[in-house]
């Protein structure tokens, strides 16, 4: 009896452990996961709800305009990026103990669903959908079971009918990187308070690596040949911020209110985002050059919102006339009865949001129509 109850409670133990492993794939966690902008979202609400609960109707009005403005990313690129952090738990990773195939959708999920909360708030609220027409996988390194790992997720390009294209890049920090990060600014420091600087004095790589591809023991200086230059780029393989990548996906998806299919251009433009107050001209635009972190980006912001926000507010504000029901009749294709020369969304998404546009397409709709020539091939 004594061994049929010990043998009872280690077989509990062991059930209670491999459930606790295996929580991550319990019902509901991937929705709660996927959706967690929008419960914050739904929380701020209520806390509003609650703050405002004895404040006249025109004043909780205002104050619920502001607070969805606020949400808004008004003036905002609409190359922007966010951050998504998960890990390799156990029962997303395979037999060879690293993260699963399958896995890497289910975090591409909550990665592209967490832009769209920043990105498109009004479209969100108004019940606008948008479905995934096609993901596609470029695995460059596994990630390592139980290692934790960032999905850098960023708007690539659009086309004039529907097709957008997102990027994301799945990245893992080495283990030891922020204990030589701080090691290296204590470095720094202490370099800049002790030695004076020399005109004389060649800039030394601390950690004893040559940073090109030929060794520095030769007498003689040989210039890498292009062969060198290439698999010293295929080698590294890092990003600015010393992160190494893993993976690089590119999904292709539209927007959908109801069965109706809406113009990115115009679903962009009706969330604020906008092209840039001012840009150098000679800004050497790339995939993320119209990101907020670029410091020749000038944008339009909630206190000078861009010129068309106007058209937004009369659509979309109760305050100008608006409600959530005209932007729906918007979306659904109302934009169509919009002159073509007082096209709002067409001045928000020009100058160097457009440039930016036809250069990244160029590169990324090669994508679509290589899967497309691949339906005659048998």
């Amino acid at each position: 009896m004594h061994f049929a109850y010990l043998l009872g409670k280690v077989a509990k133990w062991l059930l209670g452990c491999l459930l606790l492993l295996n929580i991550r794939a319990f019902p509901m966690v991937w929705h709660v996961r996927v959706f967690r902008p929008i419960i914050y979202i739904w929380i701020s609400q209520f806390v509003f709800n609650m703050k405002t609960i004895f404040l006249s109707k025109f004043a909780k009005e205002k104050a619920f305009e502001q607070w969805i403005d606020s949400l808004t990313p008004i003036g905002e690129s609409p190359f922007r990026s966010t951050v998504f952090r998960s890990w390799a738990s156990i029962d997303e990773s395979d037999y060879n103990f690293h993260l699963s195939n399958s896995s890497y959708a289910k975090a591409l999920d909550g990665a592209r669903f967490k832009l769209a909360a920043q990105l498109l708030p009004k479209f969100l609220i108004a019940g606008g959908l948008i479905p995934l027409a096609g993901t596609h996988f470029h695995f460059v390194r596994e990630i390592p079971i139980l290692a934790k790992y960032e999905v850098r997720v960023t708007l690539g390009a659009w086309d004039d009918k529907w097709v957008c294209y997102f990027l994301t890049y799945v990245v893992i920090f080495p283990p030891d990187f922020w204990q030589q990060k701080a090691n290296a600014s204590k470095d720094k420091k202490l370099s800049q308070e002790n030695v004076s600087p020399s005109f004389f004095h060649a800039p030394i790589n601390s950690s004893g690596v040559s940073m090109t591809s030929t060794p520095l023991n030769s007498t003689t200086p040989v210039p890498p040949t292009d062969m060198d230059k290439i698999a010293s780029k295929l080698l590294a393989r890092e990003e600015p911020d010393g992160a190494t990548l893993h993976t690089i996906t590119i999904s292709q998806m539209c927007f959908k209110m109801g069965r109706i299919t809406v113009p990115p251009a115009v679903v962009f433009a009706a969330n604020g985002l906008s092209v840039p107050l001012e840009s150098e001209s000679n800004l050497d635009l790339d995939l993320t050059s119209l990101d907020a972190s670029n410091n020749s980006y000038k944008k339009y912001s909630h206190f000078n919102p861009p010129p068309h926000w106007d058209n937004v507010n009369k659509i979309a504000s109760k305050l100008h006339g608006g409600s959530i029901k005209k932007l729906q009749t918007f979306f659904r294709g109302g934009w169509r009865d919009v002159p073509a020369g007082d096209r709002w969304w067409e001045q928000a998404m020009g100058g160097a949001v457009e440039q930016q546009r036809q250069r990244n397409l160029n590169t990324l709709d090669l994508l679509r129509k290589g899967m497309e020539g691949a339906r005659d091939i048998r």
